[in-house]
């Protein structure tokens, strides 16, 4: 049908309304129009022949009206703002229901979801390991400036460690881990030589800042307030992303433990029992590791004064969803009158932890109705936050019960998860820090896992 006919057929429409007429059908020799009211100057306009049937007519101007509305509002600015999207939604509207024509118009994959989300995870990293350099810059500069020169880089000082290379632990996990050397605390340029590696000595350069880091930052960016000559800091980030069917897409664990330190010469025994799944830094004696589980240095070398310095690091790839510390399950049913019952379950799964602190995020763009909840709630415009204040043995799984208008089951994932923990999910724990001379020091410790990514799509 030519563009002309179809502008003569619709400037024709508005004299063929009779004022105060109840039906919304009008009908000329050989044509049926199907109208409904769109806003107060506005009408939704299906012409078809006489012929067509009336029933199946009157069913696809309604869905067509449901999809301007989930659209936009239905107000000419708003409609002619969004004609593009209009335009599209009409292509399809004979293949599909609005739930489906939700889900093509949203143009979706479960693949790009954890594209999106591992992009973003790596992102993160980087500019965590980015703070975390500038902060080492200026707490060598400040060390320097307070010291009256490079004291700090006396030959044999350990460098510090971040991971990037990868081993395959018993178990079948891969484990990953490499080093990269202290940056200096000089920050004029530096005339003397660094670090010894065997009788070859090397410059010591300040290294730029990696553009693209693979794993968490090895140290937390607050300072640590030192109440004691050692503390030792134990740090896990996970990314766990799970399917709304409860298949697990992609679960990693990236560890490592750090020493802030006032003495240049310890013994930390470290108790675990999967020390030849775990790298140590270049300057850590392994074989005294491996045979009796201590951290100490090779032959001189010596840990840097007061400066946050990675001596061991994990890396933990899991395909089975029954490593994940906390089970989430989202079921969406659509209900007769128009809304959806959504009903969220939560599980621990690894009854050695405690979570606290715990947030659900859901999806929800209108105000919905609680009828059962294990905690509290909170809505903003667009998205439900179920709290729950622990999660531990006593307390191992919860629901929350809510509906909302809607008809579209996708329309509440992805579920998002974020908590504190201050326990590990690898096997590894501190038991005894000592001097050279075997005498017992004093330390402080804090663990924390951290959920970088943690997600139901």
């Amino acid at each position: 049908m030519s563009r002309s006919r179809i502008e003569g057929l619709l400037a024709s429409f508005p004299k063929l309304l009779v004022p105060g007429q109840q039906h919304t059908t009008v009908e000329t020799d050989t044509l049926r129009y199907l109208y409904q009211p769109l806003g107060d100057d506005m009408y939704m306009v299906l012409i078809t022949t006489r012929q067509y049937n009336i029933v199946l007519g009157i069913n696809t101007l309604n869905l067509i009206a449901r999809a301007v509305a989930d659209i936009c509002d239905p107000s000419q600015e708003e409609i002619v703002l969004h004609g593009f999207d209009i335009i599209m939604a009409l292509d399809e509207i004979r293949l599909a229901n609005l739930s489906k024509l939700r889900t093509i118009m949203a143009m979706e994959s479960h693949e790009e979801q954890i594209q999106e989300i591992i992009e973003r995870n790596k992102e993160q990293n980087a500019k965590q390991e980015l703070k975390r350099q500038a902060k080492l810059f200026d707490q060598q500069r400040r060390d320097n400036r307070s010291g009256g020169g490079g004291s700090m880089l006396s030959g044999g000082q350990i460098p510090t460690m971040s991971s990037s290379s990868m081993i395959s632990g018993p178990s079948g996990r891969r484990i990953s881990s490499s080093h990269e050397p202290l940056i200096a605390p000089e920050p004029e340029p530096i005339k003397h030589r660094g670090m010894q590696l065997g009788r070859k000595s090397i410059p010591l350069e300040i290294p730029t800042a990696p553009t693209a880091p693979t794993v968490a930052a090895p140290v937390a960016v607050a300072p640590v307030d030192m109440h004691s000559d050692v503390h030792v800091q134990i740090e896990e980030h996970i990314t766990a992303i799970v399917n709304r069917d409860g298949g697990l897409e992609q679960m990693e664990v990236k560890g490592d433990l750090s020493l802030i330190t006032k003495l240049p010469l310890l013994k930390v025994a470290v108790a675990t029992t999967n020390s030849r799944d775990i790298k140590t830094h270049p300057k850590v004696d392994k074989k005294q590791f491996l045979a009796n589980s201590i951290v100490t240095l090779k032959g001189s070398n010596s840990f840097p004064i007061s400066q946050p310095v990675g001596v061991l690091k994990w890396r933990v790839v899991s395909a089975d969803e029954d490593d994940i510390p906390l089970s989430i399950n989202c079921w969406p049913s659509p209900a007769d009158n128009g809304t959806m019952g959504v009903n969220m379950e939560y599980e621990l799964t690894n009854e050695q932890l405690e979570l606290t602190n715990v947030t659900i995020a859901i999806p929800v763009r209108s105000q919905p109705v609680i009828s059962d909840i294990d905690g509290t709630y909170h809505w903003t415009f667009n998205k439900l936050e179920w709290q729950i204040p622990i999660i531990d043995a006593s307390h191992s799984s919860g629901s929350l019960d809510f509906n909302v208008p809607g008809d579209d089951p996708g329309a509440f994932f992805p579920v998002t998860v974020s908590f504190a923990c201050q326990q590990t999910l690898f096997d590894i724990e501190v038991t005894k820090v000592t001097t050279a001379d075997d005498e017992e020091v004093e330390f402080t410790k804090s663990v924390a896992l951290i959920p970088d990514q943690y997600a139901v799509i």
